[in-house]
């Protein structure tokens, strides 16, 4: 029996950072994914929402909106995928804010190694997961 691929959502509206990302899951041999990326804040929404998705990786600075609004507002939609927010900058506070809006983990992309973001969407998928169980266990 085979594992269906991750899909993964890239909300990030810089082409160069997408190809850093790209290439960095390109470096994961062994995983079986398939990355959809997305640069308009509206889409992103809407795909975060749309349970297509295994997990979000989601950039902080998109033009006039920052991933924490977009996050806050898809989750209002009814988005439960973890989010693993994106940013150029090391910033304590904003690591700080990103934790308590709900997000599964935060990395500084010039920190990012193919490593480093396969065990952090790897681990963000299964506490999701588990929560999930969890959660259809005692509404049952």
């Amino acid at each position: 029996m085979s594992v269906p691929p991750l899909r993964i959502l890239l909300v990030e509206d810089d082409q160069d950072d997408f190809i850093l990302v790209r290439d960095a899951l390109r470096e994961l041999k062994n995983a079986q994914l398939t990355l959809e990326w997305v640069e308009n804040p509206a889409e992103a929404i809407e795909q975060m929402a749309s349970q297509a998705h295994d997990v979000c990786l989601l950039d902080y600075q998109l033009g006039a909106f920052t991933g924490l609004e977009l996050m806050l507002e898809a989750r209002r939609r009814g988005a439960r995928l973890p989010v693993i927010l994106l940013t150029g900058h090391s910033d304590p506070e904003l690591d700080r804010q990103a934790l308590e809006a709900g997000a599964a983990d935060f990395l500084v992309k010039s920190q990012m190694t193919p490593v480093l973001l396969e065990r952090s969407i790897r681990y963000s998928v299964q506490h999701a997961r588990t929560l999930e169980a969890l959660r259809r266990s005692r509404s049952s």
